[in-house]
């Protein structure tokens, strides 16, 4: 947490890293990314929300300049940054948590308003929040923290309105950790949900008796009697790997949802088929029993490092997802 000025600022960056971390998880990154533009419009949405707030404290942080054009830039790139960071997080919102009923316009018009009367139409405002009316900032008024606005309705006498800056960045600052908070937290208990269900089914179980099929392959290799169990084995091989990928479905994944699963079955399609069409006496790029011995080796590794991933899977839903702490 880092304080500047008068007023305390919560960063931003953990929680975006939190949703990030959130949309690089296979399952929900599959969903997220079935929507070309929907994930396109995340990840933007994501780098501009950190990107605004880098602007913000950049004001904060840094020295008011004098010349009155300096100024005027200063303070048209901070009501505009504001005014971008709302639509930023309301396009993030929209597309990692779609059901949310938050509608971040709503809740932060005042900041919206004032850019919009400053420095966004100034010379013809409305209808939003009031009649039309024509706007200039009072350039002697202008400060750091603050600026006063002559604003002339259509039907009424000019008045002057204060801009309180530092009071629209805390209040944005402020609403967008508790909105960005509140959708973490809800996506965190579907999460947790969804694991719990899932947490007394191990993927590992797939790849129980796959040992035991290796091992049978292994004995009747060599040997010139009827080769009854490889057979079996060899099929129970593809029969595990078909009930691999209906548990992955279940968790509403696929093989291609991790690059290395998608690898491991590219890896094993080639070198199983063979296999079975030699133990089978169907023709064969497998000419000998040490060639099919070297098939099966390299079956077997690659069989292990599927179960080794299966284990990883299961400890991922055995945890409980973490929130995020400011």
């Amino acid at each position: 947490m880092a304080v500047v000025g008068k007023i305390t600022m919560q960063p931003l960056y953990k929680l975006t890293a939190w949703i990030r971390d959130y949309t690089q998880d296979p399952r929900h990154q599959a969903r997220l990314m079935a929507d070309d533009f929907s994930w396109h419009q995340l990840c933007a949405a994501l780098d501009t929300v950190d990107d605004t707030d880098e602007a913000v404290r950049a004001y904060l942080n840094g020295d008011f300049p004098t010349d009155n054009g300096e100024q005027y830039l200063r303070i048209y790139g901070i009501l505009q940054t504001l005014y971008v960071q709302q639509d930023s997080l309301h396009d993030l919102i929209n597309a990692v948590h779609p059901t949310t009923q938050i509608n971040v316009k709503d809740l932060l018009k005042d900041i919206r308003r004032a850019r919009h009367r400053s420095v966004g139409h100034p010379t013809h405002a409305g209808p939003r929040g009031g009649p039309f009316s024509t706007n200039a900032i009072v350039r002697h008024t202008i400060r750091k923290d603050e600026f006063q606005l002559l604003s002339y309705p259509r039907t009424a006498h000019g008045v002057f309105q204060p801009v309180d800056l530092i009071r629209l960045i805390e209040q944005q600052n402020a609403e967008t950790n508790r909105i960005l908070l509140e959708v973490i937290e809800d996506l965190r208990k579907q999460d947790e949900a969804h694991r719990s269900k899932f947490r007394d089914v191990k993927m590992k179980s797939a790849l129980d008796t796959v040992s035991y099929a290796f091992e049978k392959i292994f004995e009747e290799l060599g040997k010139d009697s009827v080769r009854a169990l490889s057979g079996w084995a060899v099929d129970h091989l593809r029969t595990t790997l078909g009930q691999f990928e209906k548990l992955l479905e279940d968790r509403g994944l696929t093989k291609d949802s991790y690059d290395s699963i998608k690898h491991l079955y590219l890896d094993i399609e080639y070198p199983l088929a063979q296999l079975r069409q030699y133990i089978s006496k169907e023709p064969s790029e497998i000419k000998s029993d040490r060639g099919a011995i070297v098939f099966t080796e390299a079956l077997h590794g690659y069989f292990d490092r599927l179960r080794d991933i299966a284990i990883e899977i299961d400890e991922d839903y055995s945890s409980v997802p973490e929130g995020v702490s400011i």
